[in-house]
């Protein structure tokens, strides 16, 4: 009978240890590692870990290209162009900026406010976008 402390045990196709350096290891990791390679064995026996690679791929290639006013708002700030809520308002009624309406609703394509937002830029720096200056807080003004 072969010596069962010797036999090599594959918990993961990549990498194969005996029964010793199992039994060295804190119980917690073992076990982890056993189910580990368990389940990574299950999944790829039954095509479910390229099936699970492919979905998540999908997923990210099908981002939501619509945006609403909040969502709009949130995009244009984090990509450099700073927009208050009412400036954004103010250039849908002017029709500069690209948007549809469905019903009240104003909903914008990502690939259209990056295009106006890179033209709207001079030189890395945004134009029309001004910050109000910090106001005095007394009433009555000089005395």
């Amino acid at each position: 009978m072969p010596n069962a402390l010797n036999t090599p045990i594959t918990t993961n196709p990549s990498k194969v240890m005996n029964m010793q350096e199992l039994m060295t290891m804190p119980f917690i990791q073992a076990l982890s590692l056993i189910v580990k390679g368990a389940v990574e064995e299950y999944l790829t026996e039954n095509g479910l870990l390229a099936a699970i690679a492919n979905a998540a791929r999908k997923d990210r290639q099908n981002e939501c290209e619509s945006l609403d006013t909040k969502g709009a708002l949130e995009f244009l700030n984090a990509n450099g162009y700073p927009i208050s809520k009412g400036q954004l308002y103010k250039e849908t009624s002017n029709g500069t900026i690209p948007f549809q309406k469905f019903g009240s609703k104003l909903h914008f394509r990502k690939s259209e406010l990056q295009q106006w937002a890179e033209n709207r830029l001079i030189d890395g720096n945004a134009i029309g976008v001004l910050t109000p200056a910090e106001t005095s807080t007394r009433k009555g003004g000089r005395r």
